[in-house]
């Protein structure tokens, strides 16, 4: 429908009457509407913001903008606008030390002093960079779920010099040796989630192997050449299908003949048991190294 000549445009994203998205006191009656008919039906997001129906996670990351113009959405937030994370249950933002308010239960913010050196934009507004992202990630997360995040990153194009140079560039944060713990520790060339869990329980005892290395014709899980070890993970459900089971015992023939040591561990066991699987490994590992010096 056109507008009639002469009307006030609506704001970006607002036709007259309508608000498919969060909108502030100021904007809607710009929108044609009056303040009676906002009070009667539209769903207060934060306050001074209303929108018409329930909020998604991306109307509420744009109300929390609205509400706070000097707000950085960061932690969760920042994650979930950069395609990060499914949908959080509870958002993030970054605040001025001096604010005084009260978010409702969904919002959490955090009153620090934001260098703007670490402000991007996402979707136009702004957030966290990556960097600072996965740092205030490691704070609020599960530790479980904050090592799958930065991994993920990691294999995905994050540089890990981007994580570094922030510890160099603000030394003496809280957060900062957990962040260079777990930039050591990463795994970024797994194929599987068994692959990633084995791979940093060997990091956490200080043996790095290559993922998913070539050892002559065949792609190998991991790979230590000076053991000339190799080790498998097996998932039930691939592996036994009756051209890949094959398969799997030519390759392991050919490997064996060539003096490797091939070790094959079911996915299952690696999930329950990361670490005593490491163990082990370990073990033969370091035992061959010594034979062949």
């Amino acid at each position: 429908m056109t507008p009639d000549a002469g009307s006030t445009p609506a704001p970006q994203g607002h036709s007259a009457g309508s608000t498919p998205g969060p909108a502030t006191f100021q904007q809607l009656p710009a929108s044609g509407l009056h303040l009676s008919t906002v009070s009667r039906r539209f769903t207060r997001v934060l306050p001074t913001v209303h929108m018409r129906g329930e909020p998604s996670t991306m109307d509420r990351c744009r109300a929390v903008s609205l509400w706070r113009p000097d707000a950085v959405l960061s932690h969760r937030s920042a994650a979930y606008l950069r395609g990060w994370t499914t949908e959080p249950t509870t958002l993030d933002a970054t605040v001025p030390r001096s604010a005084r308010l009260r978010p409702p239960p969904w919002l959490r913010l955090h009153r620090r002093t934001l260098d703007s050196r670490l402000v991007d934009e996402v979707e136009t507004l702004p957030c966290t960079t990556p960097a600072q992202t996965i740092l205030d990630c490691l704070a609020v997360l599960p530790r479980a779920e904050a090592e799958l995040l930065i991994d993920e990153r990691l294999k995905f194009g994050l540089d890990p010099a981007s994580l570094l140079r922030l510890l160099e560039r603000f030394p003496g944060r809280r957060g900062n040796a957990e962040l260079a713990r777990q930039v050591r520790l990463a795994v970024t060339r797994f194929a599987s989630e068994p692959e990633r869990a084995l791979g940093r329980a060997l990091h956490r005892i200080g043996l790095y192997l290559e993922m998913n290395a070539a050892v002559g014709p065949y792609i190998c899980d991991l790979v230590d050449r000076r053991s000339r070890t190799i080790i498998e993970v097996d998932g039930r459900e691939f592996h036994s299908a009756a051209g890949i089971f094959s398969k799997d015992r030519r390759r392991q023939n050919a490997l064996v003949l060539d003096r490797w040591l091939v070790l094959r561990y079911s996915a299952f066991d690696v999930l329950a048991a990361p670490d005593v699987i490491a163990g082990e490994i370990a073990s033969v590992i370091r035992r061959r190294r010594e034979s062949r010096r």
